[in-house]
């Protein structure tokens, strides 16, 4: 039990983690662009929602691959049914959790 429960709060602070370093992706691909200008590969999504925010969605584009990585690897362990739950709700509480604080909403600047 006390594993299941440390599983979930690891996943849950990877895809936190990941959603916040995707909620700033503009700021880290530019960052990126003036240290190292060939590694500049992953693109940016930024969808418009109000006059105010832009959301930028790669951390949900990370943590949505963090979430199937994690999900053959049960599947190939075949302990799919118990832990497949666990972690989609860790996926789920992290989203919400994040666009609540508006972690993937930087202010616009233009």
């Amino acid at each position: 039990m006390i594993k299941r429960i440390l599983l979930f709060l690891l996943q849950l602070i990877a895809f936190a983690v990941l959603l916040m370093i995707g909620g700033y992706w503009d700021f880290v691909r530019l960052y990126l662009q003036f240290k190292q200008p060939a590694l500049n590969v992953i693109p940016l999504w930024k969808f418009h929602i109000s006059a105010n925010y832009d959301l930028v969605a790669n951390g949900i584009f990370f943590a949505a691959i963090l979430l199937v990585l994690i999900l053959i690897f049960e599947a190939l362990r075949k302990r799919l049914r118990p832990w497949a739950t666990l972690s989609v709700l860790a996926f789920v509480l992290a989203v919400v959790v994040s666009l609540f604080a508006r972690l993937g909403l930087p202010p616009s600047h233009s």
